[in-house]
């Protein structure tokens, strides 16, 4: 998995450094240190300037947010169980409600659906995990 660069503070002063989700034996790593922009679809991740757009269009995500974007770009039509989510993002001692993982994903298919023609990319594999799809489900064929 590439490790995750610095990014300017919120307030804009400085750098602070954000680490990056622990490492999970069940997942291989990005070739190399990985590329520094991830993209599936019209979802667009630069990994070193820590943005996200959709169809270039600016979108704002939490650290939490950023990270499961991050992690689910790198495995794109890939499903990622839940544990492995909750681990790589809340680390191995994560003891909080597993719900955690599912409002993570409402909040971030709803700010990535905002944009215009961005389509459902994040699915739910019913009782396995996540996976990003590179095709949204508004941009299948119908049959």
């Amino acid at each position: 998995m590439s490790t995750m660069n610095a990014s300017t503070s919120p307030t804009g002063e400085g750098e602070n450094p954000i680490p990056s989700p622990p490492p999970h034996p069940d997942i291989e790593p990005a070739a190399g240190n990985g590329p520094a922009v991830l993209t599936g679809g019209a979802v667009e991740l630069n990994i070193s300037a820590h943005t996200a757009r959709v169809n270039g269009v600016p979108v704002g995500l939490t650290l939490q947010e950023f990270r499961l974007l991050h992690v689910l770009l790198e495995h794109v039509d890939h499903v990622m169980p839940s544990h492995t989510l909750l681990e790589l993002i809340w680390g191995s001692s994560f003891t909080g409600n597993p719900g955690t993982l599912q409002v993570h994903i409402l909040r971030l298919r709803t700010k990535l659906q905002r944009r215009p023609g961005a389509g459902q990319h994040i699915r739910t594999v019913r009782g396995v995990g996540y996976i990003f799809d590179s095709t949204p489900l508004e941009c299948l064929e119908p049959g």
